[in-house]
């Protein structure tokens, strides 16, 4: 017997509201479960219904939170998801034991091997695990480090890179708060969620689970921050380490105008880290930000530029397919002795001497492959892109050069390899260039 027939013999004076009730049900529950069959990740008739009544995204929110313990050379990390039904399915990631450790969760939590594996309740729920922030790179230095006063990292360190299970088109809006002993204070290259709020608001256009990436600095700090060529710069680094934040300044006035020419979606905000031993010994960038060890050069003695060089790896945002890096370091090299020469930095007579230096320097081995591309190889990516540049001044009158190569190359983020190289070079040029033949980078 039906709950509505039983409601109906115990109270038949409410027979006609009753009905009416069961009524209703009966067109509610089928609206429900198509509903539900809307959000599965294939696309039916009621998908394409739904997109086409211009209806927004539906979201979900993540909370980002990160608490550091010097005194226990350990940050608790946590991400909390709400969402007003479910839309985020399941969360996954690899990890390195020997940093991560401790994980608990609301809903379903596996943890096998170097693997994590997390579908958060219904309505949403928490993550949580602990994090030993050091990590140190080959030679010993360190790219991620907590001292008893600061700290250096990246926003990889405190959220390993995840793949996700998510209703389609939903979207995520995520914010990040760090925390620590009191006369800490936080940096990072996002902008905060209002002007005295703890929390940092992520948002990346391309992404729908946003998750915090690039450079970050705690501790008892020195920040200065300018606004230049339009873009919201700020430099940061531990007190007492000799972090040189006027000379960084000086430094972008005169050349991230001249970048921001041949790059012009270069981020609005930028986020300059530095920091003394034992923190590595040289220059890497992240998306909107990079670090500087304090005591690197800003212009070094052959005329390049390790700033300059990782200013350019943030503006390109791109990477290069296997084997191919020379092509993403070699345009970097190019542009610290060009773009110097473009501000004034430097004359043309260093700036040619910087590049004859670098030609020297490529002829001390053989071939261009290799799955990183440093000092030599990386000088003949400079040779190879001062010749695409020459003859493509040439070939068209002057009407294009390597910037719009490199400006194509940056447009949307896929990796760069020689067949892509040679098709945007070959679109201005309106044929094949020499300079990249199969013969000419043979002979590099």
């Amino acid at each position: 017997m039906s709950k509505c027939k039983q409601v109906f013999r115990r109270a038949r004076p409410r027979r006609a509201l009753t009905g009416l009730l069961c009524a209703l049900a009966a067109l509610w529950l089928p609206s429900a479960a198509a509903e539900v069959a809307a959000d599965a990740p294939a696309v039916g008739l009621e998908a394409t219904a739904r997109s086409a009544s211009h209806a927004k995204p539906p979201r979900y929110k993540l909370d980002y939170e990160a608490r550091f313990a010097p005194e226990h050379g350990s940050v608790q990390v946590s991400l909390t998801v709400r969402q007003p039904r479910n839309l985020l399915r399941e969360v996954r990631f690899s990890f390195d034991p020997e940093r991560y450790r401790n994980f608990t969760a609301d809903g379903e939590l596996a943890v096998e091997g170097t693997e994590v594996r997390w579908r958060p309740p219904l309505e949403g729920g928490r993550l949580a695990f602990s994090l030993t922030l050091n990590h140190q790179r080959r030679g010993g230095a360190f790219d991620s480090l907590m001292e008893e006063h600061w700290a250096v990292f990246r926003g990889d360190d405190l959220f390993p890179p995840a793949t996700v299970t998510a209703v389609k088109g939903a979207h995520s809006r995520a914010r990040l708060r760090l925390s620590g002993p009191d006369d800490w204070v936080f940096v990072s290259a996002y902008p905060r969620t209002g002007p005295s709020s703890e929390w940092f608001r992520v948002d990346w256009e391309d992404r729908n689970f946003d998750r915090p990436v690039g450079w970050m600095a705690a501790g008892r700090l020195g920040v200065r921050r300018e606004t230049i060529a339009g873009r919201k710069v700020a430099v940061a680094g531990p007190t007492g380490q000799g972090v040189r934040h006027l000379d960084m300044l000086a430094f972008l006035h005169w050349n991230l105008p001249k970048l921001v020419e041949v790059f012009p979606h270069f981020p609005g905000r930028l986020l300059l880290v530095a920091a003394g031993d034992p923190m590595w010994r040289g220059g890497l960038s992240g998306p909107h930000s990079l670090y500087l060890h304090a005591d690197r050069p800003l212009l070094s003695g052959n005329g390049t530029s390790t700033l300059l060089h990782e200013l350019v790896h943030v503006a390109q945002a791109f990477r290069a397919r296997h084997d191919e890096d020379w092509i993403v370091e070699g345009i970097a090299e190019f542009y610290t002795l060009e773009l110097m020469h473009r501000s004034g930095t430097i004359s043309t007579a260093r700036r040619d001497r910087g590049f004859e230096k670098l030609e020297q320097w490529a002829e001390r081995i053989k071939g261009l492959e290799g799955q990183r591309s440093t000092g030599a190889r990386t000088a003949k990516g400079v040779t190879v892109m001062r010749a695409l540049d020459a003859e493509l001044r040439r070939r068209s009158d002057g009407k294009h050069s390597l910037d719009d190569v490199a400006r194509t190359l940056a447009e949307n983020g896929v990796p760069v390899s020689v067949e892509r190289l040679r098709r945007a070079s070959a679109a201005l040029a309106g044929g094949p260039l020499d300079a990249l033949s199969d013969k000419a980078l043979a002979e590099y």
